[in-house]
């Protein structure tokens, strides 16, 4: 009967058998743990080599320079929690001061004077505490805090930018990787502020040459352009009128019968344009025929009787009925008013005036030749120096669609009108209008071209003049 030997387990996990299996070299057991502590550092060197790469990315998320300021400051200050993470904006001097649990301080603030009191020095000043006073931290056995001071500069400005990071702990490696951050930083942080005029100047010192060269080659042809000798233009607005144009009146007190025209009708000279009622005229000459036939009569019976004396007085009376009796009968003969020209009806709608009564020299109708207009130019009266006859000047009627009208200005008046509140001067421009495509009363805009100047200057006088005339000069 064989009998079995009970087997030994060592701690190491090794059976006791005597003579027999071999043993492990000691070197075995302890590379378990050289594997455990040497996948630790690298993923503890993974995570500070992803440290500078969050900060970056959260700072260029902001969307202008105070943003950035604050995200960094705030994310720095999550990393170290035991600090108290600062930072400062300004140029010689300090301007803006973000504090991490305060946030934006003024210069009323004691952190935000001590910080501006050290702005200028290299080394790490850092604002004194406002909760501990630097007398009882001097006397006190304290030892004084750790303190880290990043300058974040730009590179092209005199603009200056300073974090400082105060208490707690900082290895070698917490330094690293800020420090690893910096440039970075410093281009966001600038690049989010400052105006058009400082990003260009950043542009321009990072690009080479050739950008240099275009800059320069615009700048000149924006300083050739501004000296540029041109016309000096005066604006002004544009009225057209007929060259030639009557008006009809009422020959006499009557009343209007008919009316035979409207405005647009082409008319030729001695048609009848609207008929005046003659009723009264007529009833008028039939009392004034019995007046001469009484007289007559009177004057017969007085030459009879050898009364010389109202035999005169007869014939002055009959004299004076005789004139009554012509007028009453050239009236009658006018009763139809007539075109004196040929031309068009440009004013008067008289269709709706029928039986109301007309004065003696009452504007009715106003009839005008088309075959040649006059452009008015109502030139504003700062600008009357600038415009003379003969000037070119250019015309662009609302209505017109034939284009620009390019003419001399024929005249000007030498008195000012008053027209719609403004005290202008008027200009004519003589135009042929054969083909009837310019209407009385068109308006448009028109520029007259009047001396050389430099086109700078042809831009700004207006604005010069009426501010100095403003600042009392």
């Amino acid at each position: 009967m064989s009998s079995t030997r009970p087997s030994l387990t060592t701690p190491q996990g090794r059976s006791a058998e005597s003579g027999s299996g071999s043993a492990r070299p000691a070197g075995d057991v302890a590379r378990p743990d050289a594997d455990a502590a040497q996948l630790t550092a690298t993923a503890a060197a993974t995570a500070e080599s992803a440290k500078p790469l969050a900060l970056i990315q959260c700072v260029a998320e902001a969307k202008d320079q105070t943003a950035a300021i604050i995200a960094m400051v705030n994310f720095i200050a999550k990393q170290f929690p035991t600090s108290r993470v600062r930072c400062g904006l300004g140029t010689t001097q300090l301007r803006r001061f973000y504090e991490c649990r305060l946030g934006w301080l003024g210069p009323a603030s004691e952190l935000f004077q001590n910080a501006a009191d050290g702005w200028n020095d290299d080394a790490s000043s850092l604002p004194t505490r406002p909760d501990v006073p630097a007398m009882d931290r001097a006397q006190s056995n304290a030892a004084p805090s750790e303190l880290l001071r990043l300058n974040l500069d730009d590179d092209v400005g005199l603009g200056r930018c300073v974090l400082w990071i105060d208490g707690g702990e900082l290895t070698a490696a917490d330094r690293t990787w800020l420090r690893r951050a910096l440039p970075s930083l410093r281009a966001i942080v600038w690049m989010r502020g400052g105006g058009v005029t400082t990003q260009m100047w950043r542009w321009l010192s990072h690009s080479g040459m050739i950008g240099r060269i275009y800059i320069g080659l615009a700048a000149l042809a924006v300083v050739l352009m501004m000296i540029w000798p041109v016309s000096y233009r005066v604006r002004c607005t544009t009225v057209v009128r007929p060259k030639h144009s009557r008006i009809v009146s009422a020959p006499f007190d009557a009343t209007l019968q008919a009316a035979h025209v409207q405005p647009g009708d082409a008319v030729q000279r001695g048609d009848v344009l609207i008929s005046l009622d003659g009723r009264p005229l007529r009833l008028e000459l039939e009392a004034i025929e019995a007046q001469i036939g009484q007289v007559l009569k009177e004057r017969d019976v007085a030459m009879v009787g050898g009364r010389v004396a109202e035999s005169q007085q007869a014939k002055l009376k009959i004299r004076e009925l005789n004139r009554q009796r012509d007028l009453l009968i050239s009236r009658l003969d006018r009763l139809n008013v007539t075109s004196p020209i040929d031309g068009i009806i440009v004013l008067g709608d008289l269709h709706r005036s029928i039986g109301a009564p007309l004065e003696t020299g009452q504007a009715v109708l106003e009839i005008a030749p088309l075959g040649e207009m006059v452009v008015e130019l109502e030139i504003p009266e700062y600008e009357i120096g600038y415009v003379a006859e003969g000037m070119p000047a250019r015309v662009r009627l609302t209505a017109n669609e034939g284009g620009a009208i390019e003419q001399p200005i024929d005249t000007v008046y030498p008195s000012a009108e008053l027209r719609d509140d403004q005290n202008v001067f008027i200009g004519h421009i003589h135009v042929d209008n054969q083909d009837g495509t310019l209407r009385p009363g068109m308006r448009g805009d028109a520029i007259a071209y009047g001396p050389v100047r430099p086109w700078l200057w042809s831009l700004i006088r207006s604005g010069w003049e009426k501010t100095l005339w403003w600042v009392g000069y």
